[in-house]
């Protein structure tokens, strides 16, 4: 909890020291499951509760940069090589995301009362790896253990992507429904860290996964609510009537054309 304050805090002093136009805070609460090297998963068992939080600068009603922050229990009940494989972890999961609305948007506004939005970005996964020696014997090739293999913290970047719908509730208030992937680029998420190695008789190490090159994928789904905490795009206005909903075109009415 107090990491996730820390990320928090860090994401809304940048943000609000750039912003000169419209910056929103908001909460998430939902769920999180994974997809990965484990098979006959109990999805039933296997989704956990997330939370988070955060901040979104909008550069106009079509884009936003969005500083994100989640947290939860990641794991899941299946099996791997047709022997139980179960695991469960906090995961904190930090992305910097560019959003992007279909209809033009922005909370509080009766002309631009909701849209659907697509987001991607860059972002960071941090959990615990859990080296399960005894655990893993039946299920690999014994070359296996010939490299060091360490618990311990880990680190890893991520590709998030995903989708929603968003409405607004008041001037200062908005909801939302999202659901997202995190691409991970470690293989370690559910302990079985590229389990289909060996070492070949020329003594050379055959891999199966490596960072773009494996299978373990997180997903994120739940609602958001947002406040406006910034409010200064009075002088956004549509450059075209709302029927074009894919016109891209803004601008302040203050500028001198």
């Amino acid at each position: 909890m107090k990491q996730l304050l820390v990320f928090f805090l860090t994401g809304f002093l940048t943000i609000t020291a750039l912003a000169q136009t419209s910056v929103d805070i908001g909460i998430f609460g939902g769920g999180g499951t994974y997809f990965g090297d484990m098979t006959k998963v109990d999805f039933q068992k296997s989704v956990n509760p997330a939370y988070g939080a955060f901040l979104r600068y909008n550069f106009n009603p079509r884009y936003s940069l969005r500083f994100n922050v989640l947290n939860g229990t990641i794991g899941a009940e299946g099996q791997y090589d047709e022997v139980n494989w179960p695991f469960s972890k906090n995961v904190m999961d930090i992305s910097l995301l560019f959003e992007f609305n279909y209809l033009k948007y922005i909370v509080g506004d009766k002309t631009t009362p909701w849209s659907t939005f697509l987001f991607g970005g860059i972002g960071v996964q941090m959990y615990d790896y859990e080296f399960r020696h005894d655990e893993l014997i039946p299920l690999v090739d014994p070359t296996y253990f010939n490299y060091v293999h360490n618990s311990g913290s880990v680190i890893s970047p991520t590709i998030p992507f995903g989708l929603g719908v968003k409405y607004n509730l008041s001037r200062k208030w908005g909801i939302g429904l999202e659901g997202g992937l995190r691409k991970s680029l470690s293989d370690k998420l559910d302990d079985l860290d590229d389990p289909l190695s060996f070492i070949n008789e020329d003594d050379v190490q055959v891999k199966y996964t490596d960072q773009f090159h494996n299978n373990d994928w997180v997903a994120y789904f739940g609602i958001h609510l947002v406040y406006k905490i910034l409010d200064q795009n009075q002088n956004w206005e549509l450059r075209t009537p709302k029927k074009r909903m894919l016109d891209w075109g803004i601008w302040n009415r203050n500028r001198k054309e």
